[in-house]
């Protein structure tokens, strides 16, 4: 009785809200597909429903067992179900299911409203008219196994994580394609890097890298958070174009062929991808398809949970669960002193998952390998902790969960943030020593005989101007600002490059050092290469559009230029803008003065490129 009071309101109510709900998707998914995920988000609320059903009836049963209420208790409880079901099912028209409720006043109204009802009726009442109306709906649960048809019909279905290749001896073969390993590091900034001038020696190896690498000194992400930002790396598109717009974003069906792997995979590479935060996995992208072999993430045995049903195809559910078990982690995890103490993701291991691939990988291959590392809770093992701050400050995830400032933060706080900033560093450190080990390992044993080599990251990090971390709206140069190295096969001489560019450009410039022509969906250019054509330098861009919906054209958001020391803002539709000198202002404490030209030539590139996209508004400089 208990489930059919759930089930019914679920299937008759909650359905065509859902569906509703989901409309959006079809851009997204194709049509059987979205019809697959309605089929799945439905079953697994019935599932959720039968268990707490079944829990409950264990209860009343032994409630009554003892005396401790009557047989009308059942009925009650069904009858309350059913009514907590539909009011819930009038709170999701306000606002999206699983997000918090919009229009805060419209909810209060709903629930007193009922709470109003059920006193004017009496509560027995009340109760007593759901539960006959349940009980002549008997055949909506006889419906239920239909949801089967579609949700084999649209191809959902479950992508295992693969195994990794068996090992086999290598021998080098210069003549063959060349192989290539892309590294992504999370929130790596430039700014914090010894390779570009920071104070502390937090990059000793990527220096040494640099001395037969391109160095990208003027390189920012099209983005400050993950999603988009790995998704203009793969694609070689801005997140305007690719339409990743949120964190857990997903590539639309249309465009799921549009992306570096896919390309890579056309012209006889083994694909290949080891990415260690499920915000920029491949199975969250929907671009799973483009790599031949995806093998278990190395992460931190707590976040089995999400990490497992990652390999759920095209289901929302995969990140509903792992934003779960995150939220879970953040509030009792750190009772569990194994985990208090423990990094989220370890670089060595990450690395060494990626030496057991390349052992055994049929070549040529494409290797791409995302560290969560130094994203934040910069948490590091016991070689690295206390490297640049001795003692016990923000050492445990408890204290970085309970005890950090908000990301917007008073003058008063700095200090705390100029900690986190030292742990910070001292993540990067061990990132550092991970990709040397690596990278001596692929000296030793000959696999960089005939591989081209990409560091770069995902976005930056920021530590000073009243934010801290990633993300903001504001496109702080340090939250874009961002290392990329490339090493050619046999590279033995540095390049300091200061040509502008972004996360866009990773793609084709890739493309053209192999050889295969850059394909016109692309909106990056190559970096070098061949196919560099010679044209007249344009700006880095970021974007910012997370506040606005990846389904229809933005209406609130923010771009940056980048354009050798300069970093404008614009902010659409307001049209302001703030201009920033790098090179003599770092931490952007001031607007760039007597500048008004090159201020207003950024903010005409922006909307000679994107404003047929956006609503960019009449330029207003300053605050």
């Amino acid at each position: 009785m208990l489930f059919r009071s759930l089930a019914v309101i679920t299937v008759l109510f909650l359905a065509p809200i859902l569906a509703v709900q989901l409309h959006p998707w079809f851009y997204f998914l194709s049509k059987w597909d979205a019809l697959a995920q309605l089929a799945l988000e439905i079953s697994a609320i019935l599932l959720l429903e039968a268990l707490g059903a079944t829990f409950l009836t264990l209860v009343l049963s032994g409630g009554r067992a003892l005396k401790l209420w009557s047989d009308q208790a059942d009925a009650n409880c069904a009858g309350f179900l059913a009514f907590a079901s539909s009011i819930f099912c009038l709170l999701a028209l306000v606002g999206p299911l699983g997000a918090p409720i919009v229009n805060v006043s419209l909810s209060a109204g709903l629930i007193l409203a009922a709470i109003a009802l059920l006193k004017f009726f009496g509560w027995q009442s009340a109760f007593a008219l759901f539960n006959r109306l349940n009980q002549s709906a008997q055949i909506v649960l006889a419906a239920c196994p239909l949801l089967l048809i579609p949700m084999l019909a649209g191809g959902l279905g479950w992508r295992s994580f693969d195994p990794m290749p068996q090992a086999q001896r290598f021998t080098p073969n210069p003549q063959a394609k060349p192989n290539v390993v892309l590294i992504s590091f999370d929130a790596l900034t430039a700014q914090d890097m010894s390779l570009y001038g920071y104070g502390l020696p937090t990059t000793p190896r990527f220096e040494r890298l640099a001395q037969r690498s391109y160095n990208f000194v003027n390189f920012v992400s099209t983005s400050d958070f993950t999603t988009p930002a790995v998704a203009s790396m793969l694609t070689g598109q801005y997140p305007l174009t690719n339409r990743v717009f949120q964190l857990n974003g997903h590539i639309p069906h249309r465009l799921r062929q549009h992306n570096l792997a896919w390309i890579l995979r056309q012209h006889g590479y083994t694909t290949a991808a080891i990415v260690t935060n499920p915000a920029a996995h491949p199975l969250t992208l929907r671009l799973a398809d483009s790599f031949s072999s995806l093998p278990w993430p190395p992460v931190n045995s707590w976040f089995f949970p999400g990490t497992f049903l990652l390999q759920l195809r095209h289901g929302l559910l995969s990140d509903a669960a792992n934003d779960l078990a995150v939220l879970a982690l953040r509030n009792f995890g750190s009772l569990f002193d194994r985990f208090n103490k423990a990094s989220w993701v370890e670089p060595r291991a990450v690395f060494a998952s990626a030496r057991d691939f390349i052992r055994g990988a049929r070549t040529p291959y494409f290797l791409w390998i995302h560290l969560y590392p130094p994203h934040a809770p910069y948490m590091t093992d016991a070689r690295f902790r206390g490297r640049f701050l001795p003692g016990s400050e923000f050492t445990t995830q408890a204290q970085y969960f309970f005890q950090t400032p908000p990301l917007y933060y008073p003058p008063e706080m700095q200090h705390k943030v100029d900690l986190l900033r030292l742990r910070y560093g001292e993540s990067i450190a061990e990132c550092d020593s991970a990709l040397g080990e690596f990278l001596d390992w692929m000296a030793t044993s000959h696999q960089d005989a005939n591989t081209v080599l990409v560091v770069t990251a995902d976005h930056g990090e920021n530590f000073s101007g009243g934010w801290w971390t990633h993300e903001s709206p504001d496109l702080r140069y340090a939250e874009t600002h961002i290392p990329l190295l490339i090493s050619l096969p046999g590279q033995s001489h540095s390049y300091t490059e200061t040509e502008n560019g972004d996360l866009s450009d990773v793609a084709p410039t890739l493309l053209a050092v192999l050889g295969i022509a850059r394909p016109s969906w692309m909106d990056g250019h190559p970096l070098i290469g061949a196919a560099r054509a010679p044209s007249p330098p344009q700006p880095a861009i970021s974007m910012y559009l997370a506040q606005s919906s990846a389904f229809s054209r933005p209406e609130v958001g923010t771009i940056a230029a980048n354009s050798g020391p300069y970093h404008l803002v614009l902010y659409f539709p307001s049209g302001r803008t703030e201009l920033f000198d790098i090179a003599r202002d770092p931490d952007e404490t001031r607007y760039a003065a007597f500048t008004p030209g090159v201020a207003m030539a950024l903010v005409q590139d922006i909307k000679r490129r994107f404003c047929d996209s956006l609503n960019c508004g009449p330029p207003v400089c300053g605050p």
